[in-house]
């Protein structure tokens, strides 16, 4: 079954093409005549058995998951958001990836994707994407799994345009709770984010 968009859980469209441009008015593949939309919106693209998202200079832009897309194609994931202009809400589908199962580096544990920004907590996506920051701390903690990070190393991964003086100890910690809280919607009785007071946090990743 081919990958498909579905608007509003009402119309859908194949993306049987190896480019399809959605847009206000023909020539585009997918019209949505609304003013919000411009006449040639977003396209997506489907190589190599994947699926990518980009944007078409549009006046009033394309978001993947609450975050804006950009000319340069990004990777499309099984029930991925995409809001076009702020006035339409479109949902991927890839039936193809589902019926593959869950195709992650581990299904046990904590696992994410750098370049799609995705992650899985025990082979379970998380549900909507991470926030930016909260994404950079687990970044950064991912990178050395099972050692601690340090505040410092924290604030220099997490706010790095900023005077890491300024940066609070509540901010940190505020931070830190909100990773952990998203991480218990999927796993309650695990705890991979630890804190130890007055010397860091650490991702307890389990053994392979």
């Amino acid at each position: 079954m081919s990958a498909f968009l579905r608007l509003s859980g009402e119309q859908q469209w194949n993306l049987d093409s190896a480019e399809t441009v959605i847009g206000r008015a023909a020539p585009a593949h997918i019209v949505i005549a609304l003013a919000p939309i411009s006449r040639a919106h977003a396209r997506i693209a489907q190589r190599d058995g994947a699926f990518f998202l980009n944007d078409l200079q549009s006046r009033n832009g394309t978001f993947l998951n609450g975050s804006a897309v950009t000319t340069t194609p990004v990777r499309l994931n099984d029930r991925d958001e995409i809001v076009l202009g702020g006035a339409v809400t479109l949902h991927f589908f890839d039936p193809d990836a589902t019926a593959q199962g869950k195709r992650v580096g581990r299904l046990n544990g904590v696992w994410l994707d750098a370049e799609t920004r995705a992650v899985w907590v025990d082979g379970v996506r998380l549900e909507p994407a991470l926030s930016a920051a909260q994404f950079a701390l687990l970044e950064r903690l991912y990178a050395t799994p099972r050692r601690l990070v340090t505040r410092d190393e924290i604030v220099a991964a997490v706010w790095r345009d900023e005077n890491g003086a300024g940066i609070s100890e509540e901010a940190i910690d505020g931070l830190i709770k909100r990773l952990r809280a998203r991480f218990a919607e999927i796993a309650p009785q695990k705890k991979y984010i630890v804190v130890q007071r007055k010397q860091g946090v650490l991702l307890a990743q389990p053994d392979e």
